[in-house]
């Protein structure tokens, strides 16, 4: 059984999630942004953190630096809603490799990706 947070995920991303996880037994609980998931009990604890950027809300690279820090240990999946250029671009790749983030979907992702994805994840050993 994992561990999982979901950060600032719309209806789509929700609907995406539950039907990826049919059959598993995980603990999912659900905040609405990075700042109410930062003040987060258990972060240490967590396996999986599932977050969702979206360029419309200011959100940028810095944002996937913050997750990095608040959640050190988990393995991460962004989802990322880019309709700001810039992010879509070199710095957003550089800094999602440099972070070592796990996985980023760009929206909008099926439903079989995201099985795949989240598998794939919680598959991954648990970093140090």
């Amino acid at each position: 059984m994992a561990n999982i947070l979901i950060i600032n995920a719309d209806s789509n991303l929700k609907r995406l999630i539950k039907l990826a996880l049919p059959g598993m037994e995980h603990f999912v609980q659900h905040c609405a942004t990075l700042q109410t998931a930062s003040t987060h009990p258990s972060s240490s604890k967590l396996d999986l953190v599932v977050a969702r950027l979206v360029a419309d809300d200011d959100q940028g690279p810095e944002d996937l630096i913050e997750l990095r820090k608040v959640f050190p240990t988990a393995c991460l999946i962004v989802t990322a809603a880019l309709h700001e250029p810039a992010l879509e671009g070199e710095k957003f790749q550089r800094v999602v490799r440099e972070l070592q983030i796990e996985y980023c979907l760009l929206e909008p992702i099926d439903t079989g990706a995201m099985l795949h994805t989240m598998q794939a994840a919680l598959a991954l050993p648990k970093r140090a």
